[in-house]
């Protein structure tokens, strides 16, 4: 099984980090290589929205469908594979000075077993670098809309 863990500091409250990470239209736009995070049914977030995911891996998509597991408002989005692309993951957020620490932590497993483990540590450093660009992706959309979003009064 992989895991990998990447976090960066994001110069946005807590409040605009979350909001852009929970809101389902915006997954495909910073996670690299994903092609679908589309809802299954009406619920589009919060603890029990099931998503149909797909993901490029070199020429082969892997899909999956995955229940959010764990959701507590501006704090941790988490969820589970139930069919396809093993996986489980989350994202949590804390407040750091006036920006946000927003941390992505994933575990995945290729089927196969013996060989399944091999790929996977071999895909490691891949997936890893697929992860940070994501994650900084994030950081500069977000802090783009926020720097760029007309003042509260």
């Amino acid at each position: 099984m992989g895991h990998i863990t990447v976090s960066r500091t994001i110069e946005a409250p807590v409040e605009a980090v979350f909001a852009y990470v929970d809101d389902h239209r915006n997954t495909t736009k910073y996670m690299k290589d994903l092609t679908r995070w589309q809802p299954v049914g009406s619920q589009t977030h919060g603890k029990g929205a099931h998503f149909e995911v797909a993901m490029k891996a070199g020429p082969k998509v892997l899909d999956s469908d995955v229940l959010i597991t764990q959701w507590t408002e501006n704090k941790v989005i988490a969820w589970d594979s139930e069919r396809g692309f093993k996986q489980t993951g989350k994202w949590t957020f804390k407040g750091k000075g006036g920006g946000c620490e927003a941390t992505f932590d994933m575990e995945y497993e290729f089927g196969g077993g013996m060989a399944g483990r091999l790929l996977a540590k071999v895909a490691e450093p891949f997936v890893r670098m697929n992860i940070e660009g994501s994650v900084d992706e994030l950081k500069r959309q977000v802090e783009r809309a926020v720097a760029t979003a007309p003042a509260k009064r």
